[in-house]
């Protein structure tokens, strides 16, 4: 996904080894002097793998990061699990957050105390004047819904996927970011016109039932 939910970027263009534009898909090049990418990490587990653990891009942990092989453990950006905020599909998450809770999952399960990992993913990032606050994920959603002016860089984009919110970015609204954490974990149901109007508290959509995330 591009800029605000616009089209992807599809090139880097410049001159002299300096990158002098981004060209989008629909042919438009945003002049710039810089460019920061972030391309995520290639997990180094080829040891846990020869060892017999299953896995593919990463290790593979079940709800309490226990891998395949006896009393072994895995946390972090290298463990696969299964995760309901991405639709109940196997993934890793490089993030902090993720890190730190698998982590306290581990710790509680070798301790006894068999809670399964079920965190909210959750990301921030300050980059000079703008703050940007994630929650949830955004991957195969059929839906983004701008909520606010990006000219004026307070602004939240919604992710839905078959009529169901599933993520936000939100940059400079930390407002939305709280209140919109709480409609994605309890699966609250909202519109996409109803996100998208700025001018209502996303606290007046909590509570409505939408989709269960989490079985029993």
């Amino acid at each position: 996904m591009g800029i605000y939910g616009g089209p992807s970027p599809s090139a880097i263009e410049g001159r002299d080894q300096r990158a002098q534009g981004v060209r989008l898909a629909d042919g438009r090049l945003i002049a710039c002097e810089a460019v920061i990418v972030g391309i995520g990490i290639v997990p180094t587990v080829g040891p846990l793998i020869a060892a017999g653990a299953e896995g593919s891009n990463g290790v593979d942990v079940d709800d309490h990061c226990r891998t395949t092989l006896p009393d072994i453990f895995a946390v972090g950006d290298c463990a696969a699990h299964i995760n309901a905020f991405a639709g109940g599909a196997r993934i890793r998450l490089e993030s902090v957050q993720n890190a730190t809770d698998q982590a306290t999952t581990a710790a509680r399960t070798i301790a006894g105390a068999h809670a399964p990992y079920q965190a909210t993913p959750w990301f921030w990032s300050n980059q000079y004047d703008l703050k940007l606050q994630t929650v949830g994920l955004s991957s195969g959603h059929d839906l983004a819904v701008i909520r606010g002016d990006p000219a004026t860089c307070t602004f939240s984009i919604g992710y839905f996927k078959e009529g169901q919110l599933i993520a936000l970015d939100c940059v400079n609204a930390t407002k939305d970011y709280v209140q919109g954490r709480k409609l994605i974990e309890g699966a609250s149901a909202v519109s996409a016109t109803e996100f998208s109007n700025a001018e209502r508290s996303l606290k007046d959509l909590l509570g409505r039932s939408g989709t269960q995330r989490w079985g029993n």
